[in-house]
């Protein structure tokens, strides 16, 4: 029986090994891949924007920012869920009573009605929001 204790020091010609490291980082980098968020613009792929030919681009932080779809069939689309104007009126209350210098980005289908939009300008002038803009494709 060899109960002498193995010497912690490295000889001559021995290595480290480093595979059960280079496993864990692997593990490591998947965990936080998988269960990282990343923020996504909120872009409604079903809304079909018009096209503004003088090239001018909104630019906005997205922490003051809410974004609100309009479908060609007249829902409404916010945070990816599809909500009645009254339930967006709500929301919109309680979004403006926590952050007063809050913007509206309205991107309305080109071939939604202009009454949807109509309603949606409405709503934002009812409940007090600052500044509501309406989205167009930059460019031809």
């Amino acid at each position: 029986m060899n109960c002498r204790r193995r010497s912690a020091k490295l000889g001559d010609g021995e290595m480290i090994s480093v595979t059960n490291l280079m496993d864990v980082l692997l593990i490591l980098i998947s965990f936080f891949l998988v269960a990282s968020s990343f923020k996504e613009e909120e872009v409604d792929h079903m809304v079909n924007l018009p096209v503004d030919a003088r090239n001018q681009s909104l630019t906005q932080t997205t922490d003051n920012l809410m974004s609100i779809n309009i479908r060609k069939d007249g829902s409404y689309i916010v945070q990816g869920k599809q909500i009645t104007e009254e339930r967006m009126s709500e929301w919109m209350t309680t979004e403006v009573a926590k952050k007063p210098d809050i913007k509206v980005l309205i991107r309305s289908d080109q071939d939604a009605k202009h009454l949807y939009l109509a309603n949606v300008m409405s709503i934002c002038r009812h409940v007090g929001v600052p500044k509501a803009n309406i989205a167009v494709k930059t460019g031809l």
